[in-house]
């Protein structure tokens, strides 16, 4: 080693320069020694092989469960409206408000068809009257057949004008024809309402349905009456419910099948829209792989993983994709290991990918 000397005037100055820097030198000699070391040390004991416990996996029999996301729907849609023309003078129900089978609900100015029905039950009257007297003539052979065949067709269309004019008044106003949640209100007091325009969108909610898409693949193995478990995570309840119907026609775009299983919904909890889980037991058992969960484990990106013995005895790891707990704390596999793979059980905190393990 060369040191490149300075030419100061005072060879003191010089030894003093001199031994700086080779105490400088000898220094930074030893720090970079002692990182060597400090580096050796720590790959030496990375290399050491983290001592484990592992399972051999293998196939295990469990009863089949299907799995679909559902929304409720309503069991029945109706849009009422009034079967005749007027004004409205008076709306008695409002949007979310839940009404029973022949409650009223509005009304219109009934002026006009009440006079009419006073009209047409008076001439109905004169006409029932008048074929009264007419019928004893017509018994005693006093009435040609002609005039009792005549006033007998004017009392039946007199008693059909009765009858029109006492179903229009009747028409004006409007009851609701089941129970069920208002959810559209398209009149107001003081409105022209007429045949053919929805006054009201009424929706019936005693029994709803849970509507799930079925793939083709697992659609033969549902059946009407087929009993379902129902989650609505809003209520964060379990519910009971039947498959009710199955509809033959596949979707054209994404090839599967509607399905509605039917629930109770006396208490009006369950609300059309909300999402649900719905749970399908045909009762056929199918092979899976059921690992501990204390062999899994989560990365910071929220993927779940666990480790593999390989034949080298290093843990490798694989991502896998969870179903659902079993009554054991045990899971159910349904990607990213095979039978006879062997899943690192104990000191899975310690591993990392591609560490040797010990057993």
């Amino acid at each position: 080693m060369f040191l490149l000397l300075p030419a100061y005037s005072s060879n003191l100055e010089t030894y003093s320069y001199f031994m700086k820097s080779f105490k400088f030198f000898l220094a930074a000699l030893a720090l970079a020694f002692s990182t060597q070391s400090c580096k050796k040390a720590e790959t030496q004991q990375k290399q050491k092989p983290v001592k484990v416990s592992y399972v051999e996996i293998s196939e295990v029999e469990r009863e089949q469960e299907l799995r679909y996301s559902a929304t409720i729907e309503a069991d029945n849609t109706a849009q009422i409206g009034f079967a005749v023309s007027g004004i409205v003078n008076a709306v008695l129900a409002e949007e979310g408000q839940y009404v029973k089978h022949g409650q009223l609900l509005a009304s219109l100015d009934a002026t006009t068809f009440s006079n009419s029905f006073k009209i047409a039950n008076s001439s109905y009257a004169q006409t029932l009257d008048l074929y009264d007297r007419q019928n004893q003539l017509y018994k005693k052979g006093s009435l040609p057949v002609s005039e009792y065949i005549s006033i007998k067709a004017k009392l039946e269309q007199s008693e059909a004008n009765k009858k029109i004019s006492a179903k229009n008044l009747a028409d004006c106003r409007l009851n609701s024809p089941m129970s069920g949640i208002i959810t559209i209100k398209s009149i107001e007091r003081g409105s022209t309402a007429g045949p053919g325009v929805a006054a009201f969108t009424i929706i019936k909610t005693d029994q709803v349905y849970a509507v799930i898409s079925v793939p083709e693949v697992e659609v033969g193995t549902l059946r009407p009456g087929m009993d379902v478990s129902i989650y609505v995570p809003t209520l964060d309840e379990n519910l009971k419910g039947k498959i009710n119907i199955i509809n033959p026609q596949a979707d054209q775009t994404s090839k599967t099948y509607m399905v509605k299983a039917k629930i109770n919904n006396s208490n009006q909890k369950l609300l059309p829209g909300m999402l649900a889980e719905v749970a399908v037991f045909p009762k056929k058992n199918k092979k899976v792989i059921v690992i501990p969960a204390s062999s899994v484990a989560r990365d910071a990106d929220n993927f779940t993983y666990v480790y593999v013995i390989n034949n080298q005895n290093k843990a490798v790891r694989k991502r896998i994709t969870v179903g659902k707990i079993t009554g054991k704390q045990d899971l159910i596999v349904e990607q990213g290991i095979n039978s006879g793979d062997k899943v690192v059980v104990s000191g899975v905190t310690r591993l990392k990918d591609g560490a040797e393990v010990t057993f």
